[in-house]
């Protein structure tokens, strides 16, 4: 399982979207499946619902919402890593 701070990573999100405090459970599993039922669409494509999903949330206020849903997305990024953002790093030439 990916950490948390590499699912921000892959994911895109910012510091301040990483809302923690709930604890994984079945719960958890069927909102992945829920998810996963969209993967025709492809992974990135399920990857920036669920990114779009906790950012809803985090407008909203709904901070255990926001905390299940990152659950999902590191679920989801740790058995996808095909939907993962690949870090962009620049590289000096000396």
């Amino acid at each position: 399982m990916i950490s948390f701070e590499q699912c921000r990573d892959f994911a895109g999100l910012a510091q301040n979207e990483i809302v923690l405090g709930s604890t994984p459970s079945a719960m958890h599993d069927s909102l992945l499946s829920s998810y996963i039922l969209n993967l025709q669409r492809g992974p990135a494509a399920v990857r920036r619902m669920m990114v779009a999903d906790i950012r809803s949330s985090l407008d909203l206020g709904a901070l255990k919402q926001a905390s299940d849903l990152l659950i999902v997305l590191r679920r989801f990024l740790s058995h996808h890593p095909e939907a993962r953002l690949v870090p962009f790093r620049i590289i000096h030439q000396s």
